[in-house]
């Protein structure tokens, strides 16, 4: 279903930190933070921008609906999986389709205030650029989540003057379409971290569509 909206809702959905082996004996074993995100599409190509969680035929990923005009993405029930596990990454491959409706290219791009623009991740490193995200909890402890939207291959996390983009041409080029992938790597919050009293999360994601 495709989505002509200009600012869209992201609903983040429940984040849930596996434990068990991987983060060793005392680690927590679950917990829960559901957080929503706005999400508005901005830049002199905005208007010209629509966006798809289909291929046109086929739902890409059960991350991702539009409802009513709004763009959703939910992590916390995808088929038999309970949402992301910490110390680990988590591709949605694609997760949206981007398409330029209009008559000049766009340049692409993805980032947020609430995070930096980091270009030596520290978690990502098959990425040379990703959104870097740090939860505190109450007790002092932090937790690094890093966000690469990327093309597919290559991340496409920028602001305009600093990161990457992706070009779609113009709607009778050869390219105005592009699938957009997300990986979401979150560190290892060792045993002591509560994320029922974390803070600092993301709460908006601006796509920047320039001419």
């Amino acid at each position: 279903m495709r989505m002509n909206r200009r600012n869209v809702l992201v609903g983040l959905g429940t984040i849930v930190a596996g434990g068990g082996a991987a983060l060793g004996t005392g680690a927590f074993s679950s917990v829960e933070a559901t957080r929503d995100v706005t999400v508005s599409v901005a830049g002199d190509g905005s208007g010209a921008l629509s966006l798809d969680d289909t291929d046109g035929n086929t739902a890409y990923t059960e991350a991702s609906t539009i409802s009513n005009g709004t763009l959703e993405l939910s992590f916390d029930s995808l088929g038999s999986s309970s949402g992301l596990n910490v110390d680990a990454e988590t591709e949605f491959n694609p997760l949206f389709r981007a398409i330029n409706n209009g008559s000049n290219s766009i340049n692409l791009s993805i980032y947020s205030a609430d995070g930096n623009i980091q270009t030596s991740p520290s978690i990502l490193t098959d990425y040379s650029v990703v959104i870097e995200n740090t939860l505190n909890d109450g007790n002092g402890n932090s937790l690094t989540i890093e966000y690469a939207f990327t093309d597919g291959s290559s991340s496409i996390v920028g602001d305009g003057s600093t990161g990457s983009s992706v070009t779609l041409t113009e709607e009778s080029g050869t390219d105005p379409t592009q699938e957009i992938s997300l990986v979401i790597g979150v560190g290892d919050p060792g045993t002591s971290f509560d994320l029922s009293t974390a803070s600092g999360y993301i709460t908006s994601i601006s796509i920047l569509a320039a001419v």
